[in-house]
């Protein structure tokens, strides 16, 4: 409810509810479109780094599954916003058990089952418990089929509405890893559209985006993790105002697993004196022995 004594914190607590409201069909659908962008072996604009450099083994960071994999996946978003009088967080949290049914010849998952295990929305306001309401996914289960044009889902159980829903199997995150070796160092740059499953978590904030940019840099690896750096810059306008907003975080593959295992960001934008708004977007992923390997 608007809080009509000040309407502009009422505001604030309304955009924070509205993008909540739709996390869950966010995660669930956002993917980036499967692209291969160049690496370059020439350090980015903001690296430090100088000299020359010893050769380097290339590496290969391309997810694949198996038929029987199972793996749990926690989401969450994360936004704080404080002015000189008030503070708001909202907070969505989403885990899921994926169960892999069959997959393509490189490993790409083409029907999976997967249980929304808990969708959890928390609201606060000031320094309070807050308020918490579970998302429409909570406790169902859908088969995922994918096809030439999109994604099928079947509900298995429990009581969700996906009329109109667009749902991927693969996550945004997979779109960030390039398709051609790489090797440590190397960075490659995705604009726009290539990046629209983030782009969506923005854009449901009310921002508009003109111009991002999001470098990945691979930074590490060894026998089992590579480590990639992430700088997402973003320029538009946020409630009639030019607004910037910057971001940094790391990506985490598991070369055993062959699995992204950690995903994570954070930054916002300073709006005002005492005035600010931030923002972390994270994604843990582990494999999973069974049904009964939880993780509290």
């Amino acid at each position: 409810m608007v809080d009509r004594h000040n309407p502009r914190l009422g505001r604030n607590a309304y955009l924070l509810l509205m993008t909540v409201g739709s996390l869950a069909l966010l995660v669930a659908a956002c993917g980036n479109p499967r692209a291969n962008p160049q690496p370059n072996d020439a350090p980015p604009a903001n690296s430090s780094s100088k000299g020359p450099r010893e050769p380097r083994a290339s590496v290969t960071l391309r997810p694949a599954s198996a038929q029987g994999d199972r793996f749990r996946t926690t989401r969450t978003l994360r936004v704080e916003e404080t002015t000189e009088t008030e503070r708001y967080i909202t907070v969505s949290e989403e885990v899921t058990l994926t169960n892999v049914l069959r997959v393509d010849d490189a490993g790409r998952m083409l029907g999976v089952r997967r249980t929304w295990e808990s969708s959890v929305t928390r609201l606060i306001r000031g320094y309070g418990q807050g308020e918490e309401a579970r998302g429409e996914l909570d406790g169902c289960t859908l088969d995922l089929t994918q096809r030439a044009n999109g994604v099928d889902a079947k509900v298995v159980s429990g009581d969700a509405s996906i009329r109109g829903a667009n749902f991927l199997i693969e996550g945004f995150d997979t779109g960030l890893l390039p398709l051609d070796a790489v090797r440590v160092s190397d960075y490659w740059v995705l604009e726009g559209s290539r990046i629209s499953g983030l782009n969506r978590f923005i854009e449901a904030m009310q921002f508009e985006i003109d111009k991002n940019k999001l470098t990945c840099q691979l930074t590490d690896v060894d026998a089992t993790t590579a480590r990639i750096s992430l700088d997402w810059r973003i320029s538009g306008e946020f409630r009639g105002t030019l607004a910037v907003l910057e971001f940094t975080g790391e990506l985490i593959f598991d070369r055993s697993a062959r699995l992204i295992t950690s995903f994570i960001l954070k930054g916002g934008r300073q709006v005002e004196r005492d005035e600010a708004q931030q923002i972390e977007i994270s994604i843990k992923r582990r494999p999973v022995d069974g049904w009964l390997d939880l993780d509290r």
